[in-house]
């Protein structure tokens, strides 16, 4: 089964980043986002559509935007 990476990449280009995809699971996709401070890892949560960053978890919604849902932080 693919995993839908779809409402992630849509955030990634929102945000001017690029990615680079180590691991995709069911149940997580992990790797490297390129920002203008650096490099920063990952795990994206297909079925929560949450990404937890080192100093953050932004939930997005299935377009891309993020929501600040549950709780979590969300940034722009």
């Amino acid at each position: 089964m693919r995993v839908d990476v779809k409402p992630f990449t849509r955030w990634v280009i929102a945000r001017g980043y690029t990615v680079r995809f180590r691991e995709r699971t069911p149940t997580a996709v992990t790797g490297l986002l390129t920002t203008p401070d650096g490099p920063v890892a990952f795990v994206y949560d297909p079925t929560q559509r949450t990404i937890t960053l080192p100093d953050q978890t932004v939930r997005i919604n299935e377009y891309g935007w993020e929501s600040n849902q549950d709780g979590l932080s969300a940034t722009r």
